[in-house]
């Protein structure tokens, strides 16, 4: 499983549209579902963003831990 379907996984097991989650994060809702469809690897301070709006660890997301 890559970061994006993580990232959707954990989104949408929240109940959190792409929009809730840019609003959240203040990152565009294009760039979320362009990391979620293909794959696109975000930065370091993006994966923390959205770590953080989700209450996960950054390590999660980026498929370090379970």
């Amino acid at each position: 499983m890559n970061f994006g379907e993580r990232l959707k996984l954990i989104r949408t097991s929240r109940e959190l549209s792409v929009d809730d989650l840019a609003s959240a994060t203040q990152i565009h809702a294009s760039t979320i579902k362009r990391i979620e469809r293909r794959g696109i690897r975000p930065s370091l301070p993006t994966v923390k963003k959205l770590a953080d709006a989700l209450n996960v660890k950054p390590a999660l997301l980026l498929g370090v831990t379970n």
